[in-house]
């Protein structure tokens, strides 16, 4: 299976957070990603998948699961 693969700018967009950011968190090491290509300066691409699941594995508070049967 082929998964679309998105620029920083996307996932800053998706995120509601900048270009920057994006990048200062991926060459920490604490978004996932990778460049395109073995050079040096080369693109920066991240799979959606990857991000939606770095975004549960950090979420706090309760779950969300189906909401309670209302009260009679």
């Amino acid at each position: 299976m082929s998964e679309q693969l998105l620029k920083a700018g996307e996932v800053a967009s998706m995120l509601c957070m900048s270009t920057a950011w994006v990048l200062d968190k991926w060459e920490a090491g604490e978004l996932p990603g990778f460049r395109l290509g073995a050079r040096k300066g080369g693109p920066v691409r991240f799979r959606k998948s990857e991000i939606l699941e770095w975004l549960e594995q950090g979420r706090r508070g309760p779950e969300i699961g189906p909401r309670p049967e209302a009260l009679p």
